[in-house]
């Protein structure tokens, strides 16, 4: 994680060593990353890299906290868009991550995360692999209602939600589907779930 040094630069500053990060991570999976290319487009010391960071996988998890920390908030508005309806919430959030996905940045991004979640040869990965198992297509479980919360099987409601998410964003990362039609399985998925949950 960041060390206060780095959480203590300006917010310029801060987001111009992120937006390097993440060009470099759409580049090449983690364990290919190169931490000389994000401080030459960061524009900042290599030492000072040291200073804010641990090392590449820190930096890493770290700008995969910090975009949740943003699709959270945006979770925040769709509920209030809906009425707190989740499941409209969630679709809205799933076409939205789709658009996202059309940038060839944002998609390699994407690919290259799951690549390092499934590197079965990688030392390097395998402290970090929890970590990013946990940041992907988060939903918190606080905004699900009280009476949702409260049912016997709501971990393995949990659960499905997130493997609907994980292989409907596969199944477009890898063309198997297009925007159009990926969005449709989704929403058709989270129907199901919602007219089945009891």
């Amino acid at each position: 994680m960041p060390t206060r040094t780095f959480l203590n630069l300006p917010k310029d500053k801060r987001l111009r060593i992120l937006r390097a990060a993440k060009k470099e991570f759409s580049r090449v999976p983690l364990e290919k990353a190169v931490i000389a290319n994000i401080v030459k487009d960061a524009e900042i010391p290599r030492g000072s890299f040291y200073q804010y960071f641990y090392d590449v996988n820190d930096l890493f998890v770290y700008v995969l906290e910090y975009m949740y920390g943003i699709d959270k908030k945006k979770f925040e508005k769709y509920l209030e868009e809906t009425n707190n309806d989740i499941y409209e919430a969630l679709k809205i959030k799933f076409s939205n991550e789709i658009d996202k996905l059309s940038s060839e940045e944002n998609r390699q991004f994407k690919i290259n995360a799951f690549a390092t979640l499934f590197n079965q040869n990688s030392d390097k990965t395998e402290r970090i692999i929890p970590e990013v198992i946990e940041k992907q297509n988060q939903v918190d479980l606080a905004y699900f209602p009280v009476e949702v919360q409260k049912k016997k099987n709501f971990t393995s409601f949990m659960n499905v939600i997130k493997m609907i998410g994980n292989m409907c964003i596969q199944r477009y990362l890898t063309k198997q589907a297009d925007e159009n039609e990926i969005k449709d399985y989704y929403n058709s998925c989270i129907d199901f779930v919602k007219g089945g949950f009891h």
